[in-house]
């Protein structure tokens, strides 16, 4: 599996020479398991130059989005998804929802006044199901948990055979910390995706009730979980590039294998 990010920055997305290094599109990873399958976690701005690599070097691959929830930071970006509009594309979207619950919110998303095109009025072929706790898909299972968040949001897990990563983002622990639900459900995975909106002064003062922890709280869950290694990502959008090193280089004292997620980092697992 090849673990790709195209886009790392919470909330909203920015831009300016002080955002060149970790970017300021928000949310999309791609995980790349054959010629046959490629998976996309979240439709922030990222998947924009997603969507172009694909159309130039995969276009009839099969797509599967995995949709963790509808805050628009994870999924404004899919209008502007190249292989949407591409009648060969064939797309498998996944969300919490019902089928038509998630097409009604993706409707909302496009068309109307907000979009010349509906979301059901694109050309590609489509197919929405929702998610279950465990399922096969292709050469890799899925494990879903439901993660503290405003609204929901929905952990994913992937297994294959060349390792695990699990996608945490948009999560906030209890006073008590991470559930043992939670703990058990990431334990042991080579890669930990974790959420660093926050620093832990930032948290204190004034985010608690947010929905993210701070960045000590993705720590805790890769050291209580046993992961291998930790991915910082859901950027601030407060937080410049200088601060961003900043925070990494904090949570290697205590966690000396962390890296920052940023568009174009590519991990293979």
């Amino acid at each position: 599996m090849i673990l790709q990010f195209w886009g790392a920055r919470g909330s909203f997305a920015v831009s300016g020479l002080e955002y060149l290094e970790f970017g300021g599109a928000t949310l999309c990873a791609s995980l790349q398991i054959d010629a046959q399958n490629f998976y996309l976690i979240d439709a922030g701005t990222g998947i924009r130059k997603c969507g172009e690599f694909l159309a130039a070097h995969l276009p009839e691959v099969k797509l599967t989005l995995f949709l963790t929830h509808f805050h628009l930071d994870h999924i404004i970006g899919l209008p502007s998804f190249q292989p949407l509009y591409d009648p060969r594309t064939f797309l498998v979207i996944y969300s919490s929802l019902r089928p038509e619950k998630t097409r009604e919110q993706l409707d909302r998303l496009m068309g109307n006044l907000f979009f010349p095109v509906s979301f059901s009025e694109t050309a590609c072929q489509k197919e929405i199901r929702q998610f279950r706790d465990s399922f096969s898909l292709g050469p890799v299972t899925v494990r879903t948990i439901a993660l503290p968040h405003p609204q929901g949001n929905t952990g994913l897990r992937f297994e294959g055979e060349g390792g695990s990563v699990v996608f945490a983002t948009d999560a906030e622990p209890t006073e008590a910390g991470w559930s043992e639900e939670i703990i058990n459900w990431a334990a042991e995975a080579e890669y930990l995706v974790g959420d660093a909106m926050f620093t832990p002064d930032e948290y204190a003062n004034s985010k608690k009730g947010w929905g993210h922890g701070s960045y000590e709280a993705a720590v805790n869950l890769a050291q209580q979980a046993r992961c291998e290694h930790l991915v910082l990502s859901h950027w601030n959008p407060q937080h410049d590039d200088r601060r961003v090193r900043e925070i990494i280089n904090q949570v290697r004292q205590k966690w000396p294998q962390a890296q920052g997620a940023k568009p174009g980092l590519k991990i293979e697992i």
